[in-house]
């Protein structure tokens, strides 16, 4: 962890520097960047295969939230320790008793659009902060959470950046947006529908998913499907199976695709993201209703990040169970799809879940 914290400097927040720190799924490495002032803001159009860096991407492209990319000005890798970590044991705590009047309120007004005669809505999905103050906390203990959550998540994409333009952001998700496979090849995933993981369950048998999950994911995966299209030359569709994310279960359906000669990276993405995974069906009409509904501005979190040619991977990973921090303050976010038959408390209980990904870092709690 030394060689982490030298590398990135202990006054992480100083705003000299923009850094990222990323461990891939499966991989037992960690990759850092950083470049020394501000990163390059990227109009979507802009973004391309012959760029390089570390990209963060938003929810909503906004002069306040710009698409940003940290330039590979000094890359280093380091390996992730070899044996369990016994975290520092945090207290904090939070204003979950107001959320939760606040989710009713959202949800019964996001429920009434979907519900509404003559409505187009299918989904939308509705997300929540959690405003937390963490007792004790330094700038440069982020960085110990971060390894924390490489060790208790090693299927997940974790990564920690900081740039003047976002702020310091925590991430440990189990989406993948797009991945470039080999020369021609891309993949992509439908990932939706939420369980609580249960090993000794044959969660593989669709009977224990209930109808709602499969729709949600349903309507994922063929948004992917026909999004893509204008696209590609080829495109496989997987089967769908579960997957398990920390203590929760998702149904995931895989895409491999090759693209035409004449597509443009960033064009590509401005059709997919927001996918419904993270927005709803249809777009344009989810997105007026999560920015009427919600309250506040998403920023960073359900956007994407990851390594844009960089010690040769191209991947990006949806910002889910993420944290934006500031010095012993924090907001977590967590959400879920809202279909026409949704249920508030399941729902609620669904993002309680999603927020314990990072919340379990911290080890305790007081309210």
């Amino acid at each position: 962890m030394s060689a982490i914290k030298d590398f990135i400097s202990l006054d992480i927040l100083t705003g000299e520097y923009a850094w990222a720190l990323y461990k891939l799924p499966g991989r037992t490495e960690i990759v850092g960047i950083k470049q020394q002032g501000s990163p390059l803001q990227l109009h979507p159009n802009d973004l391309s295969e012959e760029q390089s860096g570390y990209l963060i991407y938003p929810f909503q492209v906004t002069p306040k939230t710009p698409i940003l990319m940290i330039k590979p000005e000094e890359v280093a890798t380091f390996d992730l320790p070899d044996t369990n970590i016994s975290p520092r044991c945090y207290t904090y705590t939070s204003d979950e008793k107001q959320q939760k009047t606040k989710y009713t309120d959202l949800f019964e007004y996001s429920h009434r659009q979907i519900r509404a005669k003559g409505s187009t809505l299918k989904k939308v999905v509705l997300s929540r902060q959690l405003n937390i103050k963490i007792e004790g906390m330094t700038p440069a203990e982020y960085l110990d959470l971060y390894l924390t959550a490489c060790m208790r998540y090693p299927q997940n994409f974790v990564a920690m950046w900081y740039t003047r333009e976002s702020g310091i952001w925590l991430v440990a998700t189990p989406e993948c947006l797009l991945e470039k496979v080999t020369s021609t090849l891309w993949r992509t995933m439908a990932l939706a529908g939420t369980m609580t993981w249960d090993a000794g369950a044959p969660m593989g048998n669709k009977a224990y998913w209930s109808p709602k999950d499969k729709r949600e994911q349903s309507i994922v995966a063929e948004y992917l499907y026909d999004t893509l299209l204008p696209y590609v030359e080829y495109i496989e569709r997987s089967h769908t199976y579960p997957i398990k994310a920390g203590d929760l279960a998702h149904l995931r359906t895989d895409f491999t695709f090759s693209i035409k000669a004449n597509t443009k990276l960033g064009e590509m993405i401005s059709a997919v993201h927001p996918t419904p995974a993270v927005c709803g069906l249809p777009k344009h009409e989810a997105l007026d209703c999560i920015n009427q509904a919600e309250g506040y501005t998403r920023r960073y979190y359900t956007g994407f990040s990851g390594p844009l040619n960089l010690n040769n991977n191209t991947r990006f990973y949806v910002s889910l169970r993420c944290m934006e921090a500031i010095g012993d303050t924090a907001t977590l976010y967590a959400g879920g799809g809202l279909l026409r038959d949704s249920d508030e408390d399941i729902e609620w209980t669904e993002t309680e879940r999603k927020l314990q990904t990072i919340l379990s870092l911290l080890v305790s709690e007081e309210k």
